[in-house]
């Protein structure tokens, strides 16, 4: 059987409730192609986006992101 988008719901799913979780300042994906998930910043500061095939470690970094801009520092 071939690869169809839709054989990665799950991933894709996973992807949307990262970015809602994340609200408003991240954009989550699921990357077909790298096979995990890109997180990028739209909030105040620039920051390099994030990829992880682990979606918790993803989330950690979020975190650890929006908390170092809150604190005035950079990324």
């Amino acid at each position: 059987m071939r690869w169809h988008p839709a054989h990665d719901r799950d991933q894709q799913d996973l992807a949307a409730a990262l970015a809602r979780h994340h609200a408003p300042y991240w954009v989550v994906m699921w990357s077909y192609s790298l096979r995990m998930w890109v997180a990028f910043y739209t909030g105040p500061a620039k920051a390099t986006p994030l990829r992880y095939a682990d979606p918790d470690r993803l989330a950690r970094q979020m975190r650890h992101v929006t908390r170092t801009v809150a604190a005035g520092r950079s990324p």
